[in-house]
Parts: C-alpha cells; sequence; structure tokens
C-alpha cells in the first residue's frame, strides 16, 4: 500500500487528523481522540466527505484528558538536566 492509499480524516468535533488506509470507503469511523462517529467517504484516495453522526466526549472532557495525560508523562519522565548540572551529580 503506497503512502497516497491513506487518506487523512479531520475530525470536524475536535480538530484531530488521522489516517485511514483505504482507497474507497463508504462508511462509519470512530475518532480516536474524541469518540465522535463519522461518516466517511472516500473515492480514489481522496476524502469526499466527513460527517458527524454521534458526538463524542465533550470538548472540555477530552481537553482535560489530554492535560492529565501531559501532567501523568511529566510526572512519569524526570526532567532532563542541563550539562552544567552533571558536575553537581558527580560529585
Amino acid at each position: 500500500m503506497s503512502q497516497r492509499d491513506v487518506a487523512q480524516i479531520l475530525c470536524p468535533s475536535c480538530g484531530m487528523t488521522f489516517a485511514l488506509a483505504e482507497v474507497d470507503y463508504d462508511g462509519e469511523v470512530t475518532c480516536p481522540r474524541c469518540g465522535s462517529i463519522l461518516y466517511v467517504v472516500i473515492t480514489g484516495g481522496e476524502v469526499e466527505s466527513v460527517e458527524v453522526l454521534e458526538e463524542g466526549l465533550e470538548e472540555e472532557y477530552w481537553l482535560e484528558d489530554e492535560d492529565l495525560w501531559e501532567t501523568e508523562e511529566e510526572e512519569r519522565f524526570p526532567e532532563v538536566l542541563e550539562e552544567e548540572d552533571w558536575e553537581s551529580i558527580e560529585e
């Protein structure tokens, strides 16, 4: 499958762009970010239409979830030390 066979879908609910590896498609897709159910039509690898059939999570909820994810990520991975801080660790 070539790169041109991958259609880029833009979710009208949350604005996320995600890939769908279909040349011709006419059906439902769920947005991986907000969970909205979208009706997508792809013809010859080109996205013809994207319609929201059912809204997923409320925008505020998925934004809060994204903020929480970023906070958890920061806690899990310690801050990278600058080169000048290395000396204090080596002593």
